[in-house]
């Protein structure tokens, strides 16, 4: 599918998200759910949603992303207040938070089959590239187990931009570090509220990216007549080769 009609040019820039995006997770074992079952909890929607998107809240948090500490420490709390919403007991905080960070400590992240060549292809158009991503204070480790950390220009994770997609604070923080404007700019993501309808509220041309076997979205809006307005025909691709096509 072509860009909006209205898609400023030319892109100077490409924004990807990483996780569902440029890369995911080969070890499909682990599940919160199982944690909890465990000990005789039931996960509510909202907070499993909460695990697995990281609380997509548009907040800010600058004052936790100060220092890995501060972010760590945060992350804690926020943990902790998941565990007393799901009425845990408190004396299994300990024992179910120690399992759930093993859990994660398992992940396997690779690339999607042809992430890499979309980069190489992209930077060779001279076209400046950034992961721009909900994640912890590890982003650049995750982009480096994926095999990919040599193809960006930029690397910007939530926590060390001090707030969450779609807050503009860190589509900001992000196009400071590239040098380029957000109508020169493109973002191309898999969840629709992050990563499309924040971008384009900043003035960035959004790609959504909807693979086949891809995990429900639930940020997508129920019907083309609640999207938000000025979202129009956002151009979509069922993987990264549709840039190629696009740009």
């Amino acid at each position: 599918m072509p860009l909006r009609d209205n898609a400023p040019m030319p892109i100077r820039a490409v924004l990807l998200d990483f996780y569902g995006t440029l890369a995911r997770d080969a070890a499909t074992s682990f599940h919160i759910d199982d944690v909890m079952q465990e000990h005789g909890y039931e996960l509510p929607d909202h907070l499993r949603e909460m695990w697995w998107s990281g609380d997509i809240d548009g907040r800010e948090h600058i004052d936790a992303s100060r220092s890995r500490d501060h972010y760590i420490a945060w992350q804690q709390e926020r943990l902790l207040g998941m565990l007393a919403e799901a009425d845990v007991h408190p004396g299994e905080y300990e024992v179910i938070l120690a399992k759930l960070h093993a859990g994660r400590a398992e992940r396997s992240l690779e690339p999607y089959p042809e992430a890499r060549v979309v980069l190489d292809e992209l930077r060779s158009r001279g076209l400046r590239l950034a992961v721009c991503s909900n994640w912890d204070w590890d982003l650049e480790s995750a982009v480096h187990e994926a095999g990919l950390h040599d193809a960006f220009d930029v690397l910007v994770s939530s926590a060390w931009a001090g707030a969450r997609k779609p807050h503009p604070r860190i589509f900001r923080y992000t196009l400071d570090q590239l040098g380029v404007d957000a109508t020169d700019a493109l973002f191309v993501g898999d969840t629709w509220g992050p990563d499309v309808e924040g971008p384009l509220a900043l003035g960035m041309t959004p790609v959504y990216l909807e693979r086949d076997g891809h995990w429900p979205d639930t940020t997508v809006p129920a019907s083309e007549t609640t999207r938000s307005p000025g979202a129009g025909d956002v151009a979509r691709t069922r993987d990264l080769t549709g840039l190629l096509e696009m740009l």
